[in-house]
């Protein structure tokens, strides 16, 4: 009777656990990648989605941050901790707390599950560096559901995780699973556990994880016989607060002008209350001339419907083609040629506006002079708070300088702006007990310049931008003078030009500069450098991928090539970059030889913060240490992120993208 007992309800168990929807997500674990509590399954993060959290598990506290770069590949970084290692003996160490250690993961998902294969991975952690986590692995997972259902693992590794691991979770309830782990670790070669060698039974973990949302992860478990927890958020990018359009409201004076027949007058009225400035509208004989520079919107292609949406309340007879000429501010970037019947088609709502672009006739750089023009314009204001950290010195692990910097921007001649941006410290603790690398420095007395406690003047330049096209077809040029930056003050410039739709570029750029003085606000130094380059840039489309490749003179002297890959999902932007140069020259000594430049950055459209849609951003990037070789001048003007989103490929890559 008990025997059936027992039977029942485990049928009873499973016939309502299979009628709940079973929502299986990937855990991530102590490490930062995905997998149970500390071994990796063959599951990725979802594509696109980014993840942080951190985990506590004795000896090792850890921060980490992960991110699903492309289809099936997951990559990131966790900071740890390891609390049972301090330097409080240590004369030049004592003020930076417990030893930290910087660490890499990366995991490629070779075979995606199949109902009757499981899915298969290869991986490698703390890829470079100290390499204290090290290890190299490949590892399978399986969906079985019988009685209940459960996702297992099975791997083998060499490194810290030697030998053949597995484990299991199984799913009790569409938020909650219970894991189960063999993790055979060879702490005895890890830091922080003194030479210890884990016993068999130390080797088995087992753990809750709670999965009360979509975007959170809590797992508390038994590690090495220790209490832990990891606890992750994950969540995909561009969401945000839900949008307002943007829409115009006709007036009476709107309505007055369009029964007078002032339909172009009217018509750029509504494109400057639709945030595209610098408006023009005319018709020409048979074709309708548009002119606007984006102000509004993340994407162009929202802009360009909405300059279409204007028609829907107008009439211009006679009109066979619409041109549109889509400008940085007054500067033409990319012209489009639409025939009337296409644009009818649109508005009528029968073709979408992927359809129109394919019909269009699109021309990079256009030899076109516009019609408006200005002198001054109303300059553009901004103010944020912005943090600038300081990070790994042996007088403080994390540094940071806390500031309120005000921007201002003066277009003024069409093709010129003059640029600004005064930061006011509110908090700075940065100091630094290490010594410029070599003499004169490039940034390794980056210090020097953060830790002013006074307001400082990061930026006034003068720069230019212009479209080159009646010289160089499909290409642009740009150059800044002035304090471009924190550090350096001189002349730069950029030469860019676009290959067929826009998807390839290539070009030639450098600078030439004096030291700024981080004691004065004008003053510069007698030490001068220069770098120049080869740049060349593409972009795919699914995944939205941008590579660039810089072939370099840095400012150092050091010769060599920068990769820079980042992913972007809907304005979000998450990359990395390395530089590898001759660093064996006799200039070069201590942390300089033989260092490759390297760093990881992050851009955050405004707009998630926003009801209303913005063109703004934000940008961080973190560099492991600051060194002199593999450096860059830097300039307020970005030419190729200037132009890119105006040209006729990004258009099509995001026609769907709404406000």
């Amino acid at each position: 009777m008990k025997k059936h007992t027992i039977v029942a309800g485990i049928g009873l168990f499973t016939l309502v656990y299979q009628s709940l929807a079973v929502e299986n997500f990937p855990i991530t674990t102590d490490f930062g990648r995905t997998g149970l509590i500390s071994i990796p399954s063959a599951y990725t993060i979802q594509d696109g989605n980014l993840l942080f959290g951190f985990s506590r598990t004795y000896p090792y506290t850890r921060g980490f941050l992960g991110f699903g770069f492309i289809p099936r590949f997951e990559g990131g970084i966790v900071i740890t901790q390891i609390d049972n290692i301090s330097f409080k003996n240590d004369p030049v160490w004592k003020n930076y707390g417990k030893y930290k250690d910087k660490a890499f993961f990366a995991k490629f998902q070779l075979i995606p599950e199949t109902e009757t294969l499981p899915a298969l991975a290869i991986g490698y952690d703390d890829f470079h560096g100290t390499k204290l986590f090290e290890t190299k692995y490949i590892t399978a997972t399986k969906f079985v559901d019988f009685v209940i259902p459960q996702n297992i693992t099975i791997g083998y590794g060499s490194g810290k995780l030697d030998g053949v691991f597995g484990g299991t979770e199984i799913l009790l309830h569409p938020k909650v699973s219970f894991l189960a782990e063999y993790a055979p670790y060879k702490t005895e070669k890890m830091i922080g556990f003194r030479q210890k060698k884990l016993k068999n039974s130390e080797k088995v973990n087992y753990g809750i994880n709670y999965h009360p949302y979509k975007w959170l992860s809590v797992s508390g478990y038994v590690e090495r016989q220790d209490l832990g927890f990891t606890i992750s958020l994950n969540a995909p990018l561009g969401g945000g607060l839900p949008k307002i359009p943007k829409h115009f409201i006709l007036s009476e004076e709107d309505v007055k002008e369009i029964k007078e027949g002032k339909q172009e007058s009217f018509y750029a009225k509504a494109l400057e209350r639709l945030d595209l400035k610098y408006a023009e509208v005319w018709q020409d004989g048979d074709v309708l001339n548009i002119e606007y520079s984006n102000k509004g919107y993340l994407f162009e292609s929202i802009a360009l419907k909405k300059a279409l949406d204007v028609l829907r309340v107008t009439y211009f007879p006679g009109v066979k083609t619409v041109r549109i000429i889509i400008k940085e501010n007054n500067v033409p970037i990319t012209s489009i040629e639409i025939p009337g019947y296409v644009v009818n088609a649109y508005l009528n709502k029968k073709v979408e506006l992927d359809y129109l672009l394919q019909k269009t006739k699109s021309t990079i750089a256009p030899d076109y002079k516009p019609k408006y023009s200005f002198i001054f314009d109303k300059p553009e204001l901004s103010g944020n708070v912005k943090i600038r950290t300081f990070l790994n010195d042996p007088s403080g692990a994390f540094k940071y300088q806390l500031s309120y910097d005000i921007g201002i921007k003066e277009n003024l001649l069409n093709n010129f702006s003059l640029t600004s941006t005064l930061s006011i410290p509110i908090i700075n603790n940065i100091s630094t007990i290490n010594q410029p690398l070599m003499n004169p420095p490039v940034r390794s007395d980056v210090a020097d310049y953060l830790k002013q406690k006074k307001p400082r003047l990061y930026n006034l330049s003068f720069n230019y931008l212009e479209n080159i096209g009646k010289i160089l077809p499909r290409t642009f040029a740009t150059v800044s003078a002035g304090y471009n930056e924190m550090m350096f003050a001189g002349v730069g410039g950029d030469i860019l030009h676009f290959v067929g739709d826009g998807r390839l570029a290539f070009g030639v750029g450098g600078d030439y500069v004096y030291k700024r003085d981080p004691e004065s606000i004008f003053k510069l130094k007698n030490d001068r450098f220069h770098d120049y380059y080869l740049n060349f840039y593409y972009s795919f489309k699914e995944p939205e991928i941008k590579v660039n490749i810089k072939m370099a003179r840095f400012l150092a002297g050091d010769e060599g090539v920068r990769f820079q890959v980042s992913r972007v999902v809907k304005g979000f932007e998450i990359g990395f970059w390395w530089t590898k140069s001759n660093t064996n020259k006799p200039q070069f000594y201590g942390d300089n030889r033989g260092y490759s430049d390297k760093g990881i950055f992050i851009t955050i459209p405004f707009r998630v913060f926003f009801t209303k849609d913005t063109y703004q951003t934000a940008s961080y990037s973190l560099s492991p240490w600051t060194r002199d070789v593999g450096q860059l001048s830097y300039r307020p003007i970005d030419l190729y992120n200037t132009v890119r989103p105006k040209l006729p490929f990004y258009l099509l890559d995001t026609y769907d993208e709404k406000e």
